[in-house]
């Protein structure tokens, strides 16, 4: 028998992980802050819209949960009629928002209490991958619970590993956007200097796409750089400075260093105090060309 599953957060990433869930066949319900959002996939994706997250929970044998942070986390499970008030024993809840460590062990305990079981499960990949099914995901808790459940998060990501306890998937997810983010900010620093020194855009961005450099991130971001203000903002900068925070405050608990990452927070601080908040990622070039004007009129 299918696995009865509840998704809750339909974001960007969100919505299409929960088509993919339906499209392998799960019963579904679906819960959303904003009402609208959810009876709009509902009726797309033939799946039932969940009054609250805890008729959600005492629906389900799975919960999946995708949202923006720990506060909108915590909130759907300890706020009025959340999950915790309707989550029944044996149920497998899957945390695949990005938040860290801590959050989620602390979260954990207090589903383990109820005689439920906790996965945190982030994901890495595109809203492109996650359209398809294709994202990587990384997986932290006990191995009998994400057994039970592996049907499910392969609907949603081609490959699913396995990390270690409750936590090392929050933890790999952090470790994973580290890299995003200085990614981000060395192509916005690579393709501003080619136009600066007269290399035309395009072509420069071509040639990344083509170099050493060609990671998938170069590839599936290519519009967002290329025309930065005809493309949908896929991950906004306010979002990625509060992942940055939650990398530095692990890096600070587990003593590791990291200066490529200090460098990456004060350029996405200093785009945000230029009104760039809301913006993509890839706004950085933006920031930077803007710099570079501002030098050259100096």
């Amino acid at each position: 028998m299918a696995l009865v599953t509840g998704f809750l957060g339909l974001g960007n990433m969100g919505r299409p992980m929960a088509c993919s869930v339906a499209r392998a066949g799960f019963p579904l319900w679906v819960y959303n802050r904003t009402r609208q959002k959810a009876e709009a996939l509902a009726h797309d994706i033939a799946a039932q819209v969940g009054d609250s997250p805890a008729q959600i929970a005492d629906q389900c044998d799975v919960i999946l949960t995708m949202v923006s942070d720990a506060s909108a986390l915590e909130q759907l499970y300890f706020g009025r009629d959340g999950i915790m008030d309707g989550l029944r024993p044996a149920t497998v809840c899957v945390e695949m928002s990005t938040v860290g460590p801590a959050a989620v062990r602390e979260l954990g305990d207090s589903v383990s209490a109820g005689g439920a079981r906790l996965l945190d499960a982030p994901v890495s990949g595109s809203i492109a991958l996650a359209d398809a099914g294709q994202l990587t995901m990384m997986v932290g808790g006990a191995e009998e619970d994400l057994d039970r459940v592996r049907s499910v998060l392969s609907a949603i990501a081609s490959l699913v590993f396995h990390v270690g306890p409750l936590g090392a998937g929050a933890t790999m997810k952090l470790a994973v956007n580290a890299v995003v983010y200085g990614l981000n900010h060395a192509l916005s620093e690579g393709l501003v200097l080619a136009e600066c020194a007269g290399v035309d855009r395009e072509t420069a961005y071509h040639i990344f796409e083509h170099s050493a450099i060609a990671a998938p991130f170069v590839q599936y971001r290519k519009e967002a750089f290329l025309k930065p203000r005809c493309t949908p903002v896929g991950f906004s900068l306010r979002l990625a400075e509060k992942d940055l925070e939650l990398i530095e405050e692990l890096a600070r608990e587990v003593h590791a260093a990291t200066p490529q990452l200090a460098v990456n927070h004060r350029s996405v601080e200093a785009a945000m105090d230029d009104g760039r908040a809301d913006d993509d990622v890839s706004a950085i070039a933006e920031y930077l060309r803007d710099v570079a004007r501002d030098s050259c009129e100096d």
